[in-house]
């Protein structure tokens, strides 16, 4: 077993102590940057992922729920499984390691939102977010406490508010602590700093040539030999590759739909910003509570650490969207009309302390495109968007659920710059690109995760989600490849799974 990853491998010390630090920050490997956050600004969407040895866990905000409802029945995939059964226990095994449990920390944020539960008619709904880190006593070591001693020293949560940055302190759950720490333990090679660039048949099944991300040239890059490859590197990574190996005639027989009914979990990011630091909102961890407005719309407060506030840089005031004056339009007006507010909002100072991040996720059925096509720079991956559900560009209940947000805090609401400057969203959370199908025509892997034409081909990562979850994914994920994995049998035992054919 070989696992290869693009990024470098962190330890806990080694993350930058606010997200200025943008050579620790940022992933641009060409410019020396092998930062955990990348930031993949597309036609339809700006899609935020990770980088490094365990992935996006290493920035993402540690929060794990279940689907909601219409997941399961997505005209999708709906009809393939009965989904809800098949993942129960496998949900299961994922929060026992991934270590999840109830937020015990009440916020600042959380008593804002509160208020706009009830503003919104939903205060039932207010919730803690189950979340992947250890509490224990504040920044105290302790031997494994997850897996009888077979796990690594971690310390207790301080809440700083940095999850998003890395965590310095040990208390995030990250892969690194668990499923690929016990890995290792086990004789698993985990190979830094190797991305991968080309795959093709051999003898022995496939050959894998990967290079350093930070070269800029091809000519010095290894080779690996596999039976069976899993692409495991997020929706835009996987999905990426296996666009790229199409085109080069690579892997001839891949399904159609590959870049098709890429999900954004229909996402927008909006928030508000306090006109005073009065209250500090950056206490806590990442994401420390959520409500929900409707049965397909969820809402969660965010937030960043004293001091991290560099993507206030991509913030701006508030706009709504919709059919009529262009959105671009519709800013350049409000700039006019409340100059000074908008000055305002240019400024970072204190950004962290005083804002409020506002991420609204919806389950509703809508899509973009994946693809390759030619630019300035040669052959680059870009979206359209879907002909007959398009992604919403705007979402009403997250821009009302902003500006009550502002009220509450004697602030201004806010918005992505990209949002009301292109009509672009952003997501954290993109998925689906490789989803799975009944057949070759519907998706480009089967519901065993083996890829149509290739069964020693597997994608089991967010790219086989072919359907919006409305809540942030990453349990999901994990429980899918622990049913995934499931039936693949030991070796020398027979395989039960039916035929690919």
């Amino acid at each position: 077993m070989c696992v290869l990853e693009a990024g470098k491998r962190w330890n806990s010390g080694d993350f930058p102590t606010t997200n200025w630090n943008a050579w620790k920050s940022l992933w641009l490997p060409k410019l020396g940057m092998l930062g955990i956050q990348r930031i993949s600004m597309l036609r339809d969407v700006m899609a935020l992922s990770g980088a490094g040895v365990g992935g996006g866990s290493l920035v993402y905000a540690n929060t794990h729920y279940e689907p909601l409802d219409p997941f399961y029945a997505d005209p999708q995939w709906g009809h393939i499984a009965d989904w809800r059964s098949e993942l129960a226990p496998h949900f299961a095994t994922a929060r026992r390691m991934l270590g999840v449990v109830p937020n015990p920390i009440d916020t600042a944020a959380d008593a804002v939102m509160r208020d706009v539960a009830a503003r919104l008619d939903v205060a039932e709904s207010f919730t803690p977010t189950p979340v992947a880190v250890f509490f224990g006593e504040p920044g105290v070591e302790v031997d494994d406490p997850y897996f009888d001693g077979a796990g690594p020293r971690r310390s207790g949560c301080v809440g700083c508010g940095n999850c998003m940055v890395g965590c310095r302190f040990n208390a995030k759950n990250t892969l690194d602590k668990n499923y690929l720490y016990l890995a290792e333990q086990l004789g698993v090679d985990v190979r830094p700093e190797s991305e991968v660039i080309d795959l093709e048949g051999s003898a022995d099944g496939w050959r894998v040539t990967t290079r350093r991300p930070s070269a800029w040239t091809k000519r010095r890059t290894s080779t690996i030999e596999a039976r069976h490859v899993v692409f495991a590197a997020g929706a835009l990574g996987t999905t990426r590759l296996l666009l790229s190996l199409a085109e080069k005639g690579r892997l001839p027989g891949l399904s159609p739909t590959l870049g098709h009914l890429v999900r954004t979990n229909s996402e927008a990011i909006v928030g508000a910003v306090a006109s005073r630091s009065a209250v500090d909102y950056s206490k806590g961890i990442a994401i420390t509570s959520s409500i929900h407005p409707d049965d397909e719309t969820h809402i969660e407060p965010v937030r960043y650490g004293a001091g991290s506030n560099a993507l206030g840089l991509l913030t701006t005031i508030l706009v709504d969207g919709g059919d009529g004056v262009p959105r671009f339009v519709r800013f350049l007006g409000t700039v006019v009309r409340h100059p000074i507010r908008f000055l305002r909002s240019l400024s970072v100072w204190k950004w962290s302390n005083r804002s409020i991040i506002l991420l609204v996720m919806q389950s509703k059925d809508n899509s973009i495109q994946l693809l390759r096509k030619r630019g300035l720079f040669g052959r680059r991956v870009t979206t359209r968007q879907s002909d007959d559900r398009p992604n919403p560009t705007y979402i009403p209940i997250a821009n009302e659920a902003a500006r009550i947000t502002a009220e509450l805090i004697d602030g201004t609401p806010m918005s992505s710059i990209n949002e009301v400057l292109f009509d672009t969203p952003t997501t954290a959370h993109l998925l689906g690109g490789a989803p799975i199908g009944d057949s070759p025509a519907t998706g480009v892997i089967d519901q065993y995760h083996r890829v149509y034409g290739y069964p020693t081909l597997h994608v089991i990562d967010g790219a086989a989600i072919g359907a919006n979850l409305g809540v942030n994914p990453s349990l999901t994920i994990t429980a899918m490849a622990e049913r995934a994995l499931s039936y693949w049998p030991e070796r020398g035992q027979t395989d039960e799974r039916p035929d690919p054919a």
